[in-house]
């Protein structure tokens, strides 16, 4: 929720850059090489395309799996199992799916709004499923 939101000075951001410096020159450099190679590859304007198809894609998808306009509170998440971790003083939004969605459309829909801990646990759990019990 960008009420929570806060920009950090420009003191904070130098400080943090210098307690993460090999970070910041891992992320800068491959930052840089990413658009070199766009640059090479595809070039500025195919990539401006494909960003506008991505943002409209998403739109279709957000027109088709989503009650309202969008986001919303935690409070006002319907569904508990689609609720955000809330911890400290961010607020983190969440999602309602429409009603009567068909299965296979639920299914798609509710992965895209699964908040990032819940994802991660179904992830896992694809990945490393239970082993049955030797007898």
């Amino acid at each position: 929720d960008s009420s929570t939101k806060s920009p950090l000075p420009d003191s904070v951001v130098e400080k943090l850059k210098a307690w993460n410096r090999l970070d910041w020159e891992i992320y800068t450099h491959f930052n840089r090489t990413f658009w070199e190679r766009i640059e090479r590859d595809i070039g500025r304007e195919r990539m401006r395309r494909e960003v506008m198809e991505l943002q409209a894609r998403r739109a279709e998808l957000a027109r088709t799996c989503l009650q309202g306009t969008g986001s919303v509170a935690p409070k006002d998440i319907k569904d508990s199992s689609l609720r955000p971790l809330q911890h400290g003083g961010a607020r983190i939004l969440g999602y309602n799916l429409k009603q009567g969605l068909d299965g296979e459309l639920e299914r798609t829909c509710r992965r895209l709004v699964t908040p990032e801990l819940q994802y991660s646990s179904l992830l896992y759990k694809k990945q490393f499923p239970p082993q049955p019990a030797e007898t």
